[in-house]
């Protein structure tokens, strides 16, 4: 469950990048504003995303991947918020820290926008479970 929810982050991240190449050059001030140039990329994403359980956001200079685990069957709310489980994700976005925080960098140097971030939240219902902010430095505090 958890590789797949992590594939399914990468996955739609590379049709992000996608439309990074292909936005306008008016020199957005935020990742928002550089990705609302192009609906058409930005609704592949969606649509991409939406298959797998996963929303993609974009807040500023956030990109926000919200993974609710409500969706999976057989998956309980008791199981969700267990110990176990809440390590086993933890431990999953730590060591995809590095691929998070390469694409932060790629974000930035294409986009020409400093202070990206990528925020992944693994939640139950409307309730955050686990979340992970990544930036070109790598993990944020």
């Amino acid at each position: 469950m958890k590789k797949k929810g992590l594939i399914a982050l990468l996955m739609s991240f590379v049709m992000m990048m996608s439309i990074m190449a292909s936005a306008c050059s008016s020199s957005p001030k935020t990742i928002e504003e550089y990705v609302s140039k192009d609906k058409d990329a930005m609704e592949e994403v969606q649509k991409a995303a939406d298959s797998s359980g996963l929303t993609v956001d974009f807040k500023g200079n956030d990109v926000i991947y919200t993974y609710d685990l409500s969706g999976l069957d057989g998956v309980t709310e008791e199981v969700v918020k267990s110990d176990m489980m809440v390590e086993q994700l933890t431990s999953a976005l730590e060591s995809t820290g590095d691929t998070f925080a390469s694409l932060c960098k790629q974000l930035e140097d294409e986009s020409k926008i400093e202070g990206v971030q990528i925020i992944v939240n693994y939640t139950y219902g409307d309730e955050v479970v686990v979340t992970k902010t990544f930036n070109s430095s790598g993990a944020a505090e």
